[in-house]
C-alpha cells in the first residue's frame, strides 16, 4: 500500500507538469496586432505651367496649401521651380496645416519614502508650484514671395523704348549750355535746354536727358520693331521762358554732354510691395537684346523682351528665363526629350504694346542673347 500511494502521486505530478500552457493570463487567446496601411495616391505628373499654387488650387481645394505640398515633395530646392516630368506626391491629399500639439503636462514627482512625522511646532511649508514648459510657438504658413527687389537706379535709369519713328518727335529740346561750360555734365551740374517749337515748361517739371541707341529687331522676321534711348539723368527745371529752360540735374545714370535729347520724364509705375502670383496664362518670348548689347548678361543687368501691353503683361510681372534642349538617342534609337535649363527670372519695369524692358533679378547660369521667357508670375489687376 506504501509503494502504490508513492506511484500515485507521482502519476499525478507528471501530469500536472505536463499539461501545455494554451490560454493567456486571462484565459484568452492573444490577440495579433496588424493593419494593412492606408493606400497612397498615385504620384502627380506635373506638366507645362504648373506651379505648386495652381496645383494646391485645383486638386487640393486651397491655394493657400502649397507650402505642404512642398513639404511633401522635398526634391524641389525651389518652391518657384517645378518642371515638367516632375511627380509630386499627394498622400491622400490631406495636407491641410497640422493641429497645434497641446502643452505636455509635468509628469507628478514620486512619493518620497515614507518617515516618521518629526515632531515640530511649525505650520507645514506648501510645496513649490511646478515650472511649466513655455507653449510651442503657433504654426504659421510660409509668406507669399513678394514682387523681386529692383534697385531705384534700375527703375529710375530704365531705357525708354519707341519707335523708330517717334525718336526725333518725342523729344522737347536738347542741351545747349552748362552753366559751367563743360563739356562733360553731371549730377548738380545747372544746364540750359534749348526747347522746341510749341513747348512750354514750369518750374518744377522734370524731364530726362536721353540718348538713342541699338534698334531692337524681330526675333523671326529681322526687321526693326523698337528703339532704345538711354536714359542718362534727370532734370528739375527751375525758370522756363523764350524758348530756354534753365534747369538742375538731380539725378544722374551717366555720363551726359551738349547735344543730347531731352524727353518729358514719365516715371516707371513700378508696383513695389505687390505680390506676383503664379499664373497659368501662356505669354512667351524672347532675350531680344541686353542694356549695353553684351551678349552674357546676369543678374541686376537689363535686358529687353518682344512681349507687350498687347499679350496683357504689366509692370512687376515676373518671366522665367530658359534654354530649351534638342532630343537626343542612345545607340538603340531611342528618342529621350531632355527638360530645358532653368536660367532665371526677370522682372517687368517699362512696356510698349510689343516690347519690354526687364531687370534680371535671379541668374543661375549666364543668360544669352536668344534665350526664351514665359510668364511665371503676375500682378493681379
Amino acid at each position: 500500500m506504501k509503494w502504490t500511494g508513492v506511484v500515485c502521486r507521482s502519476v499525478f505530478a507528471l501530469v500536472v507538469l505536463c499539461v501545455p500552457v494554451v490560454a493567456g493570463a486571462d484565459g484568452q487567446p492573444s490577440p495579433v496586432a496588424g493593419s494593412s496601411p492606408a493606400g497612397l495616391e498615385e504620384p502627380y505628373v506635373v506638366k507645362k505651367g504648373d506651379t505648386l499654387w495652381g496645383i494646391s488650387k485645383e486638386l487640393l481645394q486651397d491655394p493657400l496649401l502649397w507650402p505642404r505640398l512642398w513639404e511633401q515633395n522635398r526634391f524641389i530646392a525651389d518652391p518657384n521651380r517645378i518642371y515638367p516630368g516632375d511627380q509630386l506626391n499627394l498622400p491622400g491629399k490631406e495636407l491641410a496645416p497640422a493641429p497645434v500639439a497641446e502643452t505636455p503636462k509635468p509628469e507628478p514627482e514620486k512619493a518620497a519614502a515614507e518617515a516618521p512625522p518629526a515632531v515640530s511646532q511649525e505650520a507645514p511649508k506648501a510645496a513649490p508650484a511646478p515650472v511649466l514648459p513655455p507653449p510651442p510657438p503657433p504654426i504659421t504658413r510660409a509668406p507669399e514671395p513678394p514682387v523681386p527687389a529692383v534697385p531705384r537706379n534700375a527703375v529710375v535709369c530704365s531705357p525708354v523704348l519707341t519707335t523708330e519713328a517717334k525718336v526725333e518727335n518725342v523729344a522737347v529740346g536738347s542741351i545747349v549750355k552748362s552753366v559751367d561750360n563743360r563739356n562733360l555734365i553731371s549730377m548738380e551740374d545747372r544746364v540750359a535746354v534749348g526747347l522746341s517749337a510749341n513747348v512750354s515748361l514750369n518750374p518744377g517739371d522734370r524731364l530726362a536727358v536721353v540718348r538713342p541707341a541699338q534698334r531692337l529687331l524681330h526675333p523671326r522676321t529681322g526687321q526693326p520693331i523698337s528703339r532704345v534711348l538711354y536714359v542718362l539723368g534727370l532734370i528739375e527745371v527751375k525758370e522756363a521762358r523764350n524758348g530756354v529752360a534753365l534747369g538742375r540735374v538731380s539725378y544722374s545714370c551717366g555720363a551726359m554732354s551738349l547735344g543730347d535729347l531731352v524727353i518729358s520724364y514719365a516715371p516707371a509705375q513700378f508696383p513695389e510691395g505687390k505680390i506676383a502670383q503664379p499664373t497659368q496664362r501662356a505669354v512667351e518670348g524672347v532675350v531680344l537684346d541686353s542694356l549695353r548689347g553684351e551678349r552674357l548678361v546676369g543678374q541686376l543687368q537689363v535686358v529687353f523682351l518682344n512681349v507687350g501691353t498687347t499679350q496683357g503683361v504689366g509692370s512687376g510681372d515676373v518671366f522665367a528665363i530658359y534654354r530649351p534642349n534638342e532630343p537626343v538617342a542612345n545607340a538603340a534609337g531611342a528618342v529621350f526629350n531632355i527638360p530645358p535649363v532653368r536660367l532665371g527670372e526677370a522682372v517687368i519695369i517699362r512696356l510698349t504694346d510689343q516690347t519690354a524692358t526687364a531687370v534680371v533679378t535671379a541668374s543661375e547660369l549666364e543668360i544669352r542673347i536668344g534665350d526664351l521667357v514665359a510668364l511665371s508670375r503676375q500682378i493681379a489687376p
